[in-house]
């Protein structure tokens, strides 16, 4: 019973779960460096329309709703980047939708091509820096059906695609992601079965993760040799996994695989070049900047349910969000300690929260923002802040119940509304220049 306790005390003390009274903080004392970027972000899936892509084929096959005309965003892009500009931000991060640039193999639509040139040249007209992300969960369905990710030969035409969108790009683009949440695409799609293409199995979903990191990787490799000097990384999501029971060791184990897979395997592969046991060599210091996406943690027992379709567990005090996790704004300081690891800046490629009525998200964003500040105060390099989302959108396979925009949607009309927690946004960016 002692070493038993005495394993329970280490745990605890190497692992803290911190909660902050917010009661006693004043979130507007914030400080930022004048070169600090204010950004928004959303995904081409999530907002275009009309997409045909691995994401459509799934959403047909397993009967849930449809993304069909999103947000129109195709059509409106134009009224959109007014909405970005009305925000004041400084940046935008976008993703580029690789099934319109290449709808069949081989095939390159060079009026796809055109469209996203322009909207590039619109936002650095407006003083607003784009950073692209070259897959963001969604590719073409004639990849999907040759393997995609799953077959690491499959790699190189991701990165023939991206070569050539980095061509026509990179001399008006600074800021590249190559993939965004490789942990999120490839347990969802080959674990949880909750994202394409839907197959179960562990062994995939370790597979398809390591062949993230590589063709990650190689793009990196190949779009540095064509601009050294453009600025290079991916965008990694950090869910923190803690014990439900923090007495139960049993807890303690589940929590720290969970956090050895879903966080520590890809910062492993970035940093030593190793994952899962196996040698990803050009993936070691293979990024100029770490994106870090962060909404919250996990309570974690060997009973955690495996889909996202019912609450996870909380405690007493949490705030529970319109997913079903709570608001866990202190885990924004660990999360950024664990990619300091990398050794570069950090970019907040990511934070928001699902709120259907914004009663949570004005709160939601002033705390983290309030954290983001004291980061910095103590010295870690974070370049960034990339509110998710602009507007509210398709959320993959939760469909449109969930709302994570600055802006209302109205999808029957198309109609945006500036949300208060849009407004509060516009302070913070105005207060912190």
């Amino acid at each position: 019973m002692l070493v038993y306790l005495l394993v329970i005390t280490i745990l605890s003390l190497r692992f803290p779960e911190n909660y902050l009274n917010w009661e006693e903080i004043e979130c507007s004392n914030q400080s930022f460096p004048d070169n600090f970027t204010w950004g928004v972000a959303t995904a081409s899936h999530q907002i275009e329309g009309d997409n045909t892509n691995n994401w459509s084929a799934f959403e047909n096959q397993k009967g849930l709703e449809k993304s069909a005309k999103a947000c129109e965003h195709w059509l409106r892009w134009k009224e959109d980047f007014d909405l970005i500009e009305n925000l004041g931000v400084d940046s935008y991060r976008l993703s580029i939708e690789w099934s319109r640039i290449q709808p069949k193999q081989g095939e390159w639509n060079q009026d796809a091509v055109d469209q996203y040139s322009e909207m590039i040249d619109d936002l650095i007209n407006r003083n607003i820096k784009p950073m692209i992300t070259l897959h963001h969960f969604s590719h073409p369905i004639w990849f999907e059906d040759l393997g995609g990710f799953y077959q690491r030969e499959n790699v190189q035409l991701w990165v023939d695609y991206c070569q050539r969108i980095f061509e026509l790009l990179n001399a008006k683009v600074t800021d590249w992601c190559t993939v965004n949440e490789p942990e999120v695409f490839s347990i969802m799609g080959y674990h949880m079965k909750m994202f394409p293409p839907g197959k179960g199995s562990v062994f995939k979903t370790i597979r398809v993760m390591k062949n993230m990191i590589y063709a990650h990787s190689s793009a990196y490799s190949a779009l540095k040799k064509i601009n050294p000097d453009a600025r290079i990384g991916l965008a990694k999501n950090v869910t923190l996994f803690d014990p439900l029971r923090r007495w139960n060791l049993l807890h303690w184990i589940t929590a720290i695989i969970l956090n050895y897979i879903w966080n520590g395997a890809v910062i492993s592969g970035l940093k030593n070049g190793r994952m899962f046991g196996s040698k990803i060599d050009s993936a070691k210091g293979s990024f100029d900047f770490i994106g870090l996406n962060y909404y919250t943690h996990a309570l974690t027992s060997p009973f955690l349910p495996q889909t996202t379709e019912i609450d996870l567990p909380k405690r007493k005090h949490e705030v529970m969000t319109d997913f079903g996790y709570t608001m866990y704004a202190e885990g924004l300081e660990r999360a950024v300690k664990m990619v300091s690891k990398l050794n570069v800046p950090i970019e907040i490629t990511e934070n928001g929260v699902a709120d259907s009525d914004d009663s949570l998200r004005p709160i939601h964003l002033k705390r983290h923002i309030w954290q983001l500040s004291k980061l910095i105060s103590e010295g870690h390099d974070i370049r960034s802040y990339y509110h998710w989302s602009l507007m509210d959108n398709f959320e993959w396979a939760e469909g449109y119940k969930l709302r994570f925009g600055l802006y209302h949607v109205d999808y029957k009309t198309q109609k945006r509304t500036l949300k208060q927690s849009g407004a509060d946004y516009q302070k913070i960016i105005k207060s912190n220049r």
